[in-house]
C-alpha cells in the first residue's frame, strides 16, 4: 500500500519552551484510518500543525525530522503545497465554514480552486451526492445539527481532491445519530482512498473503522493493543420504574411548562427534582435540553405553565468559556462562594488560581469548572453536555464527582454512551417536546 503520510523522528517545540513532540513516527498508507488517542496538552494539536507547516510558519516553532505528503519531504517553504494535499476539519467544525449558507460557502471554496465556474459547480455537485448532502446546500448553517454541519465540513474538505483529512475531534457534541452520520463519512473516505487521520478522545465509537490505532504521549506515539472495543454503553441498563417524590424537600417544579422558540417547541412539561436528586436528561441534539435548562436556570420563561425553583441554582452551559467573566480562576471562586482550594478533579494536575479561565484547554476548563460548581454555594447545579471533548479517564472522573456530591444534579446528555457515567442517575428522556421518566441508570 503507497504510503501518502510519512512522518519520522518528528520534534517540535515553541518559542522558548520544552519540546512537544519528541521523536514522532507515523505511517498512513491511501485508504487507512489512523486514530490518534491522547490527553489534553499530549501535543495532538502540534502535530497537525506540523504536517501541515503551520506550526513553523504562523507559531514559529522549532521543527525538526521529516514529513513526507504524496512522497514529497515538506520544508517551511511548502506551504502552497500542504494547503490542498491535506485538509484539516477543525474540532468545531463551523469554523469551517465562512458564509452563512452552505451552498454559498462551498461554491466560494470551490472558485479558488479551481478558477472555473463550470468546474467549481462539477466538485460541488460530485461532494454532494457522495456525502449526501444535496437536501442541505440551501439551507443556513446555523440550521444543521451536529452531523450535519460535520458532514458539511468533510465535503468541503474533499472539493480539491486532497490525499489526506485530518478530523480533530470530528464526534464532539454529538448525538447518536451524529456519530452514525461521521461514521459513514468516514466510511465514504476510506472507499475513495484518502488516508484519514482521526484525532479523538471518544475513540471507543471509531475503532471497528480504525486500521491503526496509536498513543499519543511524552511526544511519541505507540500502538495501542488490546483495546476494548466494546461501546461506552455496554453494561448500562434502565429499571423502569419511576422513583417517587414526595412534596417535601422538593427544590424544582416544573408545572405544565410550554414555550416555543422558532421551530422548537416544549409542551405542557412536569418534572419535580427533590433535594440530593441526581437526574439525567437524555435528548438527540436539537430536541430542546438547552431550552429546558435555561429555563429551570430562569434564563428563559415558559408561556404557559410555572417553573418553582426552591435552591440557588447555577446553570454550566455546554462550552464553558461561555460561563467565564472574572480575568482570573480565583475571581471565578469567589464569584460562586468556593474557596480557594479547589480538589477533587485536581489532584496531582493541579492549576495556579492567577491564570486566565480563557487560557485553559478544553479539557481543563470543563474539569475546573465542573469542581467549581461542586464547591459553589448554590444547591441545584444544571449541567450541559459535561462530557463533550474528555477522556474516558476525565468523563469516569466527572460521573464519580457527581455521584458522590450531596448536591442536587440535572445533567444533559445527547448520547446514550455518556450514560454509563450516570449510574444510579434518573432518567428522563426530551423527545418531540415532551418530558418522559424512563427510570433509573444502572
Amino acid at each position: 500500500m503507497s504510503k501518502v503520510l510519512r512522518v519520522k523522528g518528528l520534534r517540535v517545540r515553541y518559542p522558548g519552551g520544552d519540546w512537544v513532540l519528541k521523536g514522532l513516527d507515523l505511517e498512513v498508507g491511501k485508504g487507512e484510518v489512523a486514530l490518534i488517542v491522547g490527553g489534553t496538552g499530549s501535543g495532538k494539536t502540534t502535530f497537525v500543525r506540523a504536517i501541515t507547516c503551520v506550526a513553523s510558519k504562523l507559531y514559529h516553532a522549532d521543527v525538526e525530522g521529516v514529513v513526507e505528503i504524496g512522497g514529497v519531504k515538506l520544508t517551511d517553504e511548502s506551504w502552497e503545497y500542504v494547503k490542498d494535499r491535506i485538509k484539516v476539519v477543525p474540532q468545531n467544525p463551523r469554523a469551517a465554514l465562512v458564509y452563512p449558507v452552505v451552498y454559498e460557502d462551498l461554491v466560494s471554496y470551490a472558485h479558488q480552486v479551481y478558477k472555473s465556474k463550470s468546474l467549481a459547480e462539477k466538485a460541488i455537485s460530485n461532494v454532494s451526492k457522495v456525502f449526501k448532502i444535496s437536501h442541505l446546500l440551501d439551507r443556513h448553517v446555523d440550521q444543521l445539527s451536529g452531523g450535519e454541519l460535520r458532514r458539511v465540513s468533510i465535503a468541503k474538505s474533499m472539493i480539491s481532491s486532497p490525499d489526506i483529512v485530518v478530523l480533530d475531534e470530528p464526534l464532539m457534541w454529538l448525538d447518536d445519530n451524529g456519530v452514525r452520520e461521521v461514521r459513514s463519512a468516514i466510511e465514504i473516505l476510506k472507499l475513495y482512498d484518502v488516508a484519514v487521520v482521526v484525532l479523538e478522545h471518544r475513540f471507543k465509537r471509531l475503532l471497528d473503522l480504525a486500521d491503526k490505532v496509536l498513543l499519543l504521549k511524552d511526544g511519541v506515539l505507540n500502538r495501542m493493543d488490546g483495546v476494548n472495543t466494546g461501546e461506552d454503553r455496554a453494561g448500562v441498563s434502565i429499571t423502569p420504574e419511576k422513583p417517587t417524590v414526595g412534596e417535601r424537600d422538593v427544590l424544582l417544579e416544573l408545572r405544565d411548562v410550554s414555550l416555543h422558540v422558532g421551530s422548537l417547541s416544549l409542551n405542557r412539561i412536569s418534572l419535580k427534582v427533590k433535594r440530593g436528586d441526581k437526574v439525567v436528561v437524555y435528548g438527540l441534539n436539537g430536541s430542546g435540553k438547552t431550552t429546558l435548562f435555561k429555563l429551570i436556570a430562569g434564563v428563559l420563561k415558559p408561556e404557559k405553565g410555572r417553573v418553582v425553583r426552591r435552591a440557588e441554582t447555577l446553570y454550566i452551559p455546554q462550552v464553558p468559556y461561555l460561563y467565564f467573566t472574572e480575568g482570573s480562576l480565583s475571581e471565578e471562586a469567589r464569584a460562586v462562594g468556593a474557596g480557594h482550594a479547589l480538589p477533587g478533579l485536581y489532584s496531582g494536575r493541579a492549576l495556579s488560581l492567577d491564570r486566565s479561565p480563557f487560557t485553559l484547554s478544553w479539557g481543563e476548563a470543563v474539569r475546573f469548572i465542573v469542581e467549581l460548581s461542586l464547591s459553589s454555594r448554590h444547591e441545584l447545579l444544571l449541567l450541559d453536555e459535561p462530557f463533550s471533548g474528555l477522556t474516558y479517564q476525565d468523563r469516569e472522573e466527572i460521573g464519580r464527582r457527581l455521584a458522590e456530591t450531596s448536591k442536587t444534579i440535572i445533567v444533559a446528555a445527547s448520547s446514550t454512551e455518556h450514560l454509563v457515567y450516570l449510574k444510579g442517575f434518573r432518567l428522563v428522556e426530551l423527545r418531540d417536546g415532551t418530558l418522559t421518566e424512563r427510570g433509573v441508570v444502572g
